[in-house]
């Protein structure tokens, strides 16, 4: 291995001291805008995806479901279900 000659090396950049900017009332306005929205569009789909009503969810027959707790036709009625 070579000794190498630490003098001949260059010094380390200093590090640049960066002045922190206020922010505009421009990137304010448009960070709050993005916030609020992203609640918004989050809560509207929490809500969504919470709601009882079983009107979106699709059904075993592709009928909608009509509430009247008869099976479909070709669905077995008697046994042990074990998904029931």
């Amino acid at each position: 291995m070579q000794d190498m000659d630490l003098s001949a090396a260059e010094p380390a950049p200093v590090p640049s001291t960066r002045i922190r900017q206020t922010p505009t009332p421009r990137r304010l306005a448009a960070s709050l805008l993005l916030a609020v929205g992203l609640l918004t569009i989050g809560g509207v789909a929490i809500v969504n995806a919470a709601s009882p009503d079983p009107s979106g969810a699709p059904t075993a027959s592709g009928a909608p479901h009509s509430g009247s707790g008869a099976a479909p036709s070709g669905v077995p009625t008697g046994g042990n279900c074990p998904n029931m």
